[in-house]
């Protein structure tokens, strides 16, 4: 039995058609990028990172073309882009959302190589992850050689290993708080700068956006961004450790059209969607009490905050829809 023959799962198809809706928008950011990047040590990543996202469209559209799947309309640099704009982010920015998307890729492709059982589409994804590996190192290793990289907090070495004794390690609200454990530490620091790169992106985005509503909107997700940011931060100072930077210093003044709402608006409501996946990371590997309640609280304000920004891609006709399982009813009656 040849592998085309065998019909793709729903994880594979939900998969596949989700990295094309994801990279086709990264398509779209990189090539306003690569327009305006200074940086002679950037400009060759954003380069590689462009032609990743190009080669795996293609490759995903040859898998959907065999199977005759419909190709979904995604986003392209004729209607969603303007590269002849002045330039919105910094250099630096593009440097930081190429170590993001990187992280975000590392482990959207993980999960979709563990998902997929059909051979072409494990090694599809499996080229993927590795890509998005070299490119996640070489961006870091760029920030770290011209000073931008902020490292997460370093830990005493315990002069022996112990075990808890007492209940009050899972206390967080009264009396003494124990100090928050090295993976306690490595999510606070990881959601603040997730936070802090998507407070400055939606600084750009409601500067460029010519709706009132979605500019609205815009704002309202950098308030809910820098918030998340004061608490995350300020159980690390309660703990005498650093706090990473944040980028609203790196966006221009710009005005001008860059991106298309649509575009705009499902990079917000992706990157939401991650970041509650986070959270949810986040309160299974934090036990202190305390933690766990600021995560679930500050998720429903996130949830609350996503399902408004679908509803506002519905009315617009924006939103596709995904992979689903067939409406039995609907066809028994036709």
């Amino acid at each position: 039995m040849t592998t085309v023959s065998i019909r793709l799962t729903a994880p594979e198809i939900s998969e596949l058609w989700g990295a094309y809706m994801n990279d086709s928008l990264t398509a779209c950011m990189l090539k306003t990028f690569l327009y305006k990047v200074e940086d002679p040590e950037i400009k060759p990543i954003i380069e590689q990172s462009l032609t990743n996202s190009l080669n795996n469209i293609k490759g995903i559209e040859e898998i959907f073309n065999r199977e005759s799947y419909p190709i979904p309309v995604a986003f392209n640099e004729n209607k969603d882009v303007n590269i002849n704009s002045p330039r919105i982010f910094s250099d630096s920015y593009m440097l930081e959302y190429l170590i993001q998307m990187g992280q975000i890729g590392m482990k959207a492709y993980s999960l979709a190589v563990a998902f997929s059982t059909r051979s072409d589409v494990y090694h599809f994804f499996a080229k993927c992850l590795h890509e998005t590996q070299q490119m996640h190192e070489q961006a870091v290793q760029i920030s770290l050689k011209q000073g931008a990289y902020i490292r997460p907090p370093n830990l005493p070495i315990p002069k022996k290993t112990d075990f808890v004794k007492k209940q009050s390690f899972l206390q967080g609200w009264f009396g003494n708080r124990r100090p928050v454990t090295g993976p306690e530490v490595s999510h606070l620091f990881s959601n603040i700068q997730r936070n802090a790169l998507g407070a400055a992106t939606m600084t750009g985005f409601a500067q460029t956006t010519q709706s009132k509503e979605l500019r609205r909107y815009f704002q309202r997700g950098k308030e809910i961004a820098n918030k998340h940011i004061e608490i995350f931060s300020s159980i690390l100072r309660e703990n005498d450790l650093p706090v990473p930077m944040t980028w609203d210093t790196e966006v221009t003044d710009s005005t001008s059209f860059v991106f298309s709402d649509k575009l705009m608006l499902y990079q917000t409501t992706a990157l939401n969607a991650l970041g509650l996946s986070y959270y949810g990371l986040s309160i299974a590997n934090s036990p202190r009490h305390d933690l766990g309640v600021h995560y679930t609280r500050l998720m429903s304000e996130i949830v609350q905050f996503t399902n408004d920004g679908t509803n506002l891609m519905i009315d617009h006709g924006w939103l596709e829809q995904p992979p689903q399982a067939a409406e039995r009813d609907k066809l028994k009656n036709e």
